[in-house]
């Protein structure tokens, strides 16, 4: 018998990474024809973008380095956006592989501090740029303004909680600081430094400007500050624009304040806008106004919720001749403030001839005194003597919350501005109430799409200034992606 055969080994390739490989590259194959990186170099091919190259020193037959094109930053920080990225480090990081960014830079590196500058350098461009592309998009008829619906979010701004300091801190790190410029300024003054301590005296007088902002800041926040309030204001020391506000997730952190106006037909913004003042109440008819600016024309419909509707908000759009919707939200009722049914404002009665309340027990309450209000609206205020409502024996049940120093129960009378009156009555029919549920799918979207897919939830820079190029940076991106998508039925 012969030997039973050995089972013979599998034999597979060998991988070697120890080794060099030169190979070709077609960079027009890297993406498809259809490609989001194509579509936006296009785009910005056809507009002009004179002003984003104002600053540039390098010019023809001169001295110095070839400065980027526009076009080619423009397009790397709005396909970069897209793509849920604001790290200039990480775009630099990404062009070494990724195929769109390959294409776009022609397989050249970019360093990061080039696209860090280039982002907030030039504000006023980029504020023009984007109501270039708003004038395309209503060229295309995709906005309408027909209606807009207005609405905040808080995004988290580039900041430390530890940073936040009070005024007093704040002077004794700027009176540091200063000194430690001056001291700086008197080495440069005896010896000739090299850029090392131009550096070490730049950053010194940055420090310098941003102790000085923090008490400026911290100055409009106690004169802001209501009489109730004890404790002291703090600023932050890093960016005393930042400012402390209440998050969607019921926190409470250093934040700004991003307002979008939305047209309702296809969601695209109109205007875009950032504000450190965490309340949005005062927002609306800023916001009306950038769109009337940006676009020529005020929106026919304007719908927001509860935080924009006011009074004074009301009144302003009824001059405007813009039909607004909003929820006016419910004041306290009366047995929330421990008042029987029968002691409510509805029980007293009012003697024209007199000018004064009666209560339900016959006490009189004369007129004491009567507060203007926005437009043509006035409170006017009855209210019993203190002795009547001490004597009472149904005080508990009528002003159970009311110290009687100064006087007893009180009854306000609200006589209404006409136009909030229409308002109301609006607002109380079935076709108000619908127009009123239209809002959220349209105001949120942008938001959602924002912090979703562009993963926008923290400012990357510091100061106003700064993160408001940034705001524009992302709603640039999320307009024309959008373009991009809609240009089929366009």
């Amino acid at each position: 018998m012969g030997k039973p055969k050995r089972a013979a080994k599998p034999r597979f390739e060998q991988i070697d990474r120890a080794q060099t490989i030169l190979e070709p590259v077609d960079v027009e194959s890297l993406i498809p024809s259809d490609h989001r990186a194509r579509l936006l170099w296009d785009f910005l091919g056809k507009l002009n973008l004179d002003r984003f190259a104002a600053d540039v020193k390098a010019v023809e037959h001169g001295a110095g380095r070839d400065a980027w094109p526009p076009r080619l930053l423009i397009a790397l920080w709005l396909y970069a956006y897209s793509r849920g990225i604001s790290s200039a480090r990480e775009i630099e990081r990404q062009s070494g592989y990724e195929p769109a960014l390959r294409w776009l830079t022609g397989l050249r590196p970019i360093n990061h501090h080039t696209l860090s500058d280039f982002r907030v350098r030039h504000g006023e461009a980029l504020q023009e740029l984007f109501v270039n592309v708003l004038g395309i998009l209503t060229l295309k008829k995709l906005v309408t303004l027909e209606k807009v619906t207005v609405d905040g979010t808080k995004i988290r701004a580039c900041v430390n909680k530890k940073s936040f300091s009070r005024e007093g801190k704040i002077r004794e790190n700027l009176a540091a600081a200063r000194q430690h410029l001056e001291e700086l300024q008197r080495e440069e003054q005896e010896q000739n430094q090299g850029r090392r301590a131009a550096a070490r005296k730049r950053a010194a007088r940055e420090r310098v400007v941003k102790l000085e902002s923090a008490v400026v800041e911290i100055e409009r926040l106690e004169r802001q500050k209501k009489p109730d309030k004890q404790k002291p204001c703090q600023a932050s020391i890093t960016d005393p624009d930042a400012q402390f506000m209440r998050t969607g997730d019921q926190g409470v952190a250093p934040c700004f304040n991003v307002q979008l106006a939305t047209d309702s037909k296809h969601t695209l913004l109109v205007d875009i806008h950032v504000s450190k003042n965490p309340s949005d109440a005062a927002h609306l008819t800023p916001a009306v106004e950038a769109v009337k600016q940006q676009t020529g024309q005020y929106p026919e419909k304007v719908v927001a919720d509860g935080d924009y509707t006011n009074r004074a908000a009301v009144i302003a759009m009824a001059e405007r001749d813009i039909d607004f919707y909003g929820s006016w939200g419910s004041t306290g009722s009366p047995s929330a403030y421990g008042i029987h049914p029968d002691y409510e404002a509805g029980a007293f009665a009012y003697n024209e001839s007199s000018n004064e309340m009666t209560c339900p027990e016959g006490k009189r309450l004369p007129y004491y005194t009567c507060q203007k209000l926005e437009g043509k609206a006035t409170f006017y205020i009855f209210a019993a003597a203190s002795q009547d409502c001490r004597q009472c024996p149904k005080r508990l049940q009528c002003t159970p919350q009311n110290s009687l120093t100064k006087h007893g129960r009180a009854i306000s009378v609200l006589t209404e501005d006409p136009r909030v009156e229409r308002f109301h009555r609006k607002m109380a029919t079935a076709a108000g109430k619908a127009v009123y549920k239209t809002r959220a799918p349209i105001a949120e979207f942008p938001h959602a799409w924002l912090k979703t897919k562009f993963n926008w939830v923290r400012f990357r820079c510091r100061g106003l200034a700064k993160v408001t190029a940034e705001a524009l940076w992302a709603g640039l991106a999320y307009n024309l992606q959008n373009y991009f998508r809609l240009m089929p039925a366009a």
